[in-house]
């Protein structure tokens, strides 16, 4: 089977004007769009990273030393000290509008470029035009918005996904190194891609041993070159640990030290498994028609767990497996309402302006999508192999993670842009109104039952709004 993806491999070169052609057509519809909007000033946790940047810098005295986050790691601030010089630097283009600039090249990568590559990959199918305009277009839809801000979601999906590619392609020394430094880079960036890693190392053992009948020492080589390259990014988060928190960890650690009970409980995973049995799902307003910038979901259900263990509060994973053992059901339940939500896009900013506004339009556009994803799914789920799945878990285990938390959208950002992805590019051709024939009717029908479905989960998520209930029609 892998002599299919090195032929595949092979055809890129005749790719080059296409895949270009469509990063610039991409970033030239998000540029646009980002430009020409009200000015967005960086909140929250965009904020927060600018912060670190600021302190790095330090006026002109950097060193990495200066860097004083024991919740954060040290790259993504790092990387936008150059763009702090650049805006300083001269008087035509302010931080802001370069940050618009780099949102508009990293859509362009991502949906113009990484995913048509990767399906193309994947299949064999090139994307045609249509397909591709189609995901450009959905994407540009349910998430424009993100790309104002420095947040580290779509960043870490693009580095992973290249991170795939390269393994897919024909290894060669330098592609291992930079697998290897891409792989740190996610987790420095987003911790939770921890979990990530053993699959990288199953998926580069498969791939460095494919067509052989036995172990050889070049596929050792190919594990300590991703190991080199892991190290180097790594190496900067261990020495700052030493000097500034007196830590031998050489990952982030992950607390904020200045929050005392986050100190006091010593895992920020821990206090956020409590966190999402209170509370379904989470968003963040910047508008003044909410009291207050968390707009949360309470999901009672949980909250009645919560209440009938004796803490009241999970105070370590052996209390939260012993709650899951005693209520199963009910919480692999939660579980999927949290995992709908997630998937429930219904805005396309993670910082809302107006919580009560309407968003049924752009709702139902998210559940037509849904809708064939699942429909080319179920179509073509007993081809896939175990290459196949391999991929599937390194792109889904963070969102495995993310699921027992009270879920944002873009914590499930991987599994919604494959869905994305696979309602584009995958919806046979022969699947129009015409080929349809004979089948119209049961396909109309589930349609609507799967729609109704989707916006009743949805009014009932809603309608648990903390401060005041939300309508799908306010």
């Amino acid at each position: 089977m892998y002599s299919r993806f090195k032929q595949f491999s092979g055809r890129w070169a005749g790719l080059t004007r296409p895949r270009f052609f469509w990063f610039w057509i991409t970033t030239l519809l998000f540029g646009t769009h980002l430009l020409t909007s009200a000015a967005h000033p960086q909140v929250y946790d965009a904020n927060g990273y600018w912060e670190l940047t600021y302190k790095l810098y330090n006026g002109g005295n950097f060193s990495l030393y200066n860097f004083d986050s024991a919740l954060r790691g040290y790259l993504f601030p790092l990387l936008h000290v150059p763009v702090l010089l650049l805006g300083q630097a001269q008087p035509f283009l302010s931080i802001d509008t370069i940050i618009k600039l780099i949102g508009a090249a990293l859509a362009g990568a991502l949906f113009g470029v990484l995913l048509p590559r990767l399906w193309l990959t994947l299949t064999g199918q090139p994307v045609s035009a249509g397909r591709q305009l189609l995901l450009v277009g959905l994407t540009f839809a349910l998430w424009r918005d993100y790309f104002h801000y420095t947040l580290t979601d779509f960043p870490v999906l693009a580095g992973e996904v290249a991170v795939l590619l390269l393994l897919l392609q024909r290894l060669t020394p330098g592609r291992v190194l930079l697998a290897g430094l891409l792989s740190a880079a996610l987790i420095n960036v987003r911790p939770v891609y921890l979990v990530v890693v053993p699959v990288l190392g199953l998926l580069l053992l498969w791939v460095s041993t494919a067509g052989l009948r036995q172990w050889r020492w070049q596929t050792g080589q190919w594990g300590l070159l991703f190991a080199l390259g892991f190290a180097l990014v790594t190496l900067p988060q261990w020495l700052i640990n030493q000097h500034n928190f007196n830590s031998s960890r050489p990952l982030v650690i992950g607390i904020d030290l200045n929050d005392p009970v986050m100190s006091a409980k010593g895992d920020l995973y821990l206090q956020k498994l409590s966190e999402g049995l209170q509370y379904q799902k989470y968003e963040t307003t910047i508008g003044d028609d909410y009291a207050k910038p968390q707009v949360l979901y309470r999901d009672p259900v949980g909250v009645a767990l919560l209440a009938a263990d004796f803490n009241h509060e999970i105070e370590s994973y052996g209390e939260y497996l012993t709650l899951a053992a005693a209520h199963p059901l009910d919480l692999a339940t939660l579980y999927l309402r949290h995992l709908f939500n997630g998937l429930d896009v219904l805005y396309s900013t993670p910082y809302l302006r107006h919580v009560y506004r309407s968003s049924v339009g752009l709702a139902w556009l998210n559940y037509t999508m849904l809708f064939a994803a699942l429909a080319v799914v179920l179509r073509h789920l007993q081809r896939l192999r175990a290459l196949h799945w391999l991929l599937v878990v390194a792109l889904l285990a963070p969102v495995a993670l993310s699921v027992p938390l009270s879920v944002e959208c873009r914590y499930v950002l991987p599994l919604h842009l494959m869905l994305v992805t696979v309602a584009c590019f995958g919806w046979p051709g022969a699947w129009t109104w015409t080929g349809l024939a004979g089948r119209r009717l049961t396909m109309t029908i589930l349609y609507a039952a799967f729609v109704l479905v989707c916006f009743t989960l949805s009014s009932s998520t809603q309608i648990l709004l903390d401060l005041s209930p939300k309508l799908l029609n306010p």
